[in-house]
């Protein structure tokens, strides 16, 4: 039992740090004055990052 909630905890920081690197992309563009192509690669690849550590968080929640 003690091992499942660890794990749960753990599956939280995950969906946290995701999160915020969600919140740090809106705050990133927001600065932005013009969007070029290596801003579009950098914005597009914080959000696989962030998507791809929200997704493993699920799974470690829901025990997968």
């Amino acid at each position: 039992m003690d091992k499942l909630i660890k794990m749960e905890y753990i599956g939280i920081l995950f969906l946290a740090f995701g999160f915020g690197m969600m919140l740090g992309i809106v705050g990133f563009v927001e600065d932005l004055q013009y969007i070029g192509y290596g801003e579009t690669i950098e914005i597009a690849t914080q959000i696989i990052l962030s998507t791809f550590l929200m997704l493993i968080g699920v799974k470690i929640i829901n025990g997968k």
